[in-house]
């Protein structure tokens, strides 16, 4: 196993969580985000991390550690779990929920997902059309379509297990460059107002990179074809960024994007 399968292992688990942070990209939507923001972020991993853990524990409780790892590739463990517990019908309850559970991950990722590239039109960085809103609903509705289009050809090009590898790897990049930021915007904007503030400043953030590059190059060197595709999607945005940053598109507008007439 060492230290390489441990790094594998943590990656994929590490997709049980992937979502945490979606809130921020409706932050413009939020009352008071200051306080509820923070708040949203660290009770919901909390929760997660609480429930997980319990799973977990009813797992082993109804299975031996030899039970779990010998678990077929056509099964799971929670469906032997339900098997052992109650019997198909226990299993078609439990195949319910999950479904339930996706179709709210799905609404989420939805609802967040398109705030991006609608963001990035209203600053210039993407075809302004994508920045119109709905008059009824006041969805950013171009950018929905966009991302529907998109999630059906990611769909049709791979298994949901190598989709969830790429858009992983992928994460974990960007979750280090935003932390990196801090470092950057501390130094060329020292006295600039902060409505949020990152704990432990400079040892945490310092730690979340060193987990974070562990991660990355565990990834590329146990998984590389994997990790080269992810990176090769990230680069496709480049040119697009290069294309409209040097045109002289990029205008940032102060307002609230939600509050009032586009």
């Amino acid at each position: 196993f060492g230290v390489a399968g441990f790094g594998a292992a943590m990656l994929g688990a590490l997709w049980g969580y992937d979502g945490w942070n979606n809130l921020t990209l409706v932050a413009g939507e939020v009352k008071n985000p200051q306080r509820n923001i923070p708040l949203a972020l660290i009770g919901g991993t909390i929760f997660i991390i609480l429930l997980y853990v319990f799973i977990n524990i009813a797992y082993f409780y109804v299975l031996t550690p030899t039970e779990v790892a010998s678990v077929s590739a056509n099964s799971s463990v929670a469906r032997e779990v339900a098997l052992r517990f109650g019997g198909p019908f226990v299993v078609s309850m439990i195949a319910a929920a999950l479904l339930a559970s996706s179709f709210g991950t799905l609404h989420t990722s939805i609802l967040t997902g398109a705030r991006v590239p609608y963001a990035m039109a209203r600053d210039g960085l993407f075809f302004k059309n994508l920045s119109r809103l709905s008059a009824r609903t006041r969805v950013p509705v171009g950018a929905l379509v966009v991302q529907g289009i998109w999630a059906g050809i990611l769909t049709l090009s791979g298994s949901f297990d190598t989709l969830t590898d790429y858009v992983i790897f992928g994460s974990w990049i960007f979750y280090g460059l935003t932390t990196a930021s801090v470092f950057v915007f501390r130094r060329r904007m020292p006295d600039a107002v902060r409505p949020y503030r990152a704990w432990g400043y400079p040892v945490v953030p310092v730690l979340f990179l060193l987990v974070t590059a562990f991660l990355l190059i565990n990834t590329l060197i146990t998984t590389p074809v994997q990790a080269v595709i992810g990176l090769l999607l990230i680069a496709l945005g480049l040119p697009v960024y290069w294309y409209w940053f040097h045109r002289g598109m990029v205008h940032v507008e102060e307002k609230s994007p939600f509050g009032g007439d586009d």
